[in-house]
């Protein structure tokens, strides 16, 4: 019996549900088209007749897409939709605003870096020659600095600026004498004693040399030679000379503040000067002549005391910048006090020292050569930028403000040499003219005389100093290394490019 064509019941579903009752997945053979269209597959599809499963109850029932290639009496085969990828447009895109971020941030902790990051120290062992701390317990001599400059009595010298004390009339003198009494009693009382202690602590307490009343304390002593010269009182007048000149010397060795050493060379000049107005007028006996001469040429500086100085003018710089990690003793940081310096992010301490290193390295390098000595010594391998944006922007500008201060102190230096060294041949001059009564005709004929060791030179030569006889003259080539003849000037050697001496005895042969 046929029966009707009746709808079959549908097939047992296969299909594996979660235990959740979840979303269901088809089986993988179903998926596999290439095994559908085997031959075993098509016949077994052919068995089972078009009807198509009856969707469960509570489903919608979805109409397939069409495959490609399917007629519209063949079966449709379920297959699962597959993720579709996102074109590679859209997959660039979620990546790029990561991308730019990141390389955002590592910039700027570049840039941050090269802000912050500093040198690390080591790099001045050389430099930190540290002379023996001096074990005293308390010094009195700063103090008795620091009473000398009070008790100068401040004096007008506006009519008479620009000539030098000894062309000054007598009442001013006087006036000047009566005031400063005192003071001139309290700086007695200072070269006196015995020990400056130039190594202790107590000097770096208080910049006493950087006191404006030191130009008119130093000019009081050149007052007081020429005062005592015009009362007829000529050994007293060549000892004010030789007190400036041990002034100097004194303040040559306390290198606890750069501008000491300033002072110790305006003392040597003031006192070159003083000393070349009484000489060439001199009538002073051979022997006192030369106990003068000695003790002139004792307080003359030299090179080496540059050299070392230059040193502790660095580790000067480094505890204003350092302060107590500068690894110096604490009683020794200048004004007990540290450098009050602009922000950190454009001022890095160990580069801005690296930089003074290198400037004073070069410094005590060309200090040695006598042709650096003729201007201010231009530092070489120091960056010259000052940017305002540099890394190390106010570090750079404090360092080249501060270097100002120290680049002309090998010229300045030569050039108080050179005066010294002019000083000592007209003492001997004058020593062969009161003992002799004769003008030497060459300065080699004073050293054949034993007034004179050895010729002095010419710090800017190394030869010796020019000398003529007829015109009575005793001259360097000065800083421009051209000799012109000599050339005098008041005050005498006051012209750097010819510092020249008058012998006082402008014609040879015998004095009378």
């Amino acid at each position: 019996m046929i029966r009707p064509n009746t709808p079959k019941e549908a097939p047992e579903d296969k299909t594996v549900h979660g235990g959740d009752g979840g979303g269901a997945w088809a089986s993988p053979w179903e998926l596999d088209q290439e095994w559908q269209d085997a031959p075993a597959a098509r016949t077994k599809r052919e068995a089972d007749g078009a009807a198509a499963p009856v969707p469960k109850a509570g489903r919608e029932q979805r109409e397939p897409a069409p495959v490609f290639g399917e007629t519209a009496d063949a079966p449709r085969i379920a297959v699962r939709a597959r993720h579709r990828p996102r074109p590679p447009d859209e997959a660039g895109g979620s990546w790029a605003t990561p991308v730019i971020l990141s390389m955002g941030l590592l910039a700027f902790v570049f840039i941050a870096w090269i802000y912050i990051e500093d040198e690390n120290p080591g790099f001045d062992e050389e430099l930190l020659l540290r002379p023996p701390a001096d074990q005293a317990a308390a010094i009195r001599t700063p103090e008795k600095l620091r009473k000398f400059l009070a008790s100068v009595t401040p004096f007008d010298d506006a009519a008479v600026r620009g000539r030098p004390p000894w062309q000054w009339d007598t009442p001013t003198l006087s006036r000047i004498m009566q005031s400063n009494g005192a003071a001139l009693d309290n700086l007695r009382d200072l070269l006196e004693d015995a020990d400056w202690h130039p190594n202790h602590s107590a000097w770096h307490e208080e910049d006493i040399c950087g006191d404006a009343r030191w130009h008119q304390a130093l000019l009081l002593k050149q007052v007081e030679a020429a005062y005592l010269s015009r009362r007829q009182l000529e050994e007293d007048a060549f000892t004010a000379a030789i007190d400036l000149a041990e002034v100097g010397w004194r303040l040559e060795q306390v290198h606890a503040w750069p501008s000491c050493y300033q002072r110790s060379l305006e003392a040597h000049t003031l006192s070159a000067q003083t000393l070349a107005d009484l000489l060439r007028q001199t009538k002073l006996p051979e022997a006192t002549l030369r106990q003068f001469q000695r003790q002139f040429s004792v307080c003359q500086p030299t090179r080496e005391m540059l050299q070392s100085a230059l040193n502790a003018f660095y580790v000067h710089e480094k505890k204003l910048i350092l302060g107590p990690r500068s690894g110096e003793p604490l009683d020794t940081m200048p004004g007990w006090a540290q450098l009050r310096r602009p922000g950190r992010l454009f001022f890095k301490p160990n580069e801005t020292m690296r930089l003074f290193a290198t400037a004073f390295r070069q410094l005590k390098e060309d200090a040695k050569a006598p042709l650096a000595q003729t201007s201010d010594i231009r530092l070489k391998d120091i960056p010259a930028g000052v940017g305002s944006l540099q890394p190390n922007a106010e570090g750079r500008r404090y360092f080249t403000l501060r270097m100002k201060t120290y680049t002309p102190l090998p010229a300045f230096l030569d050039l108080v040499r050179t005066r010294g060294n002019l000083i000592i041949a007209l003492f001997a001059v004058r020593r062969c003219i009161a003992e002799k009564k004769t003008v030497p005709a060459t300065l080699d004929q004073l050293r054949s005389f034993n007034y004179l060791l050895d010729v002095p030179v010419d710090p800017y030569t190394g030869a010796p100093l020019q000398y003529n006889l007829p015109r009575g003259m005793v001259w360097s080539v000065g800083n421009d290394l051209k000799s012109a003849g000599g050339a005098p000037t008041e005050p005498p050697m006051n012209d750097a490019t010819e510092p020249t001496l008058e012998t006082g005895v402008s014609v040879a042969g015998t004095v009378k």
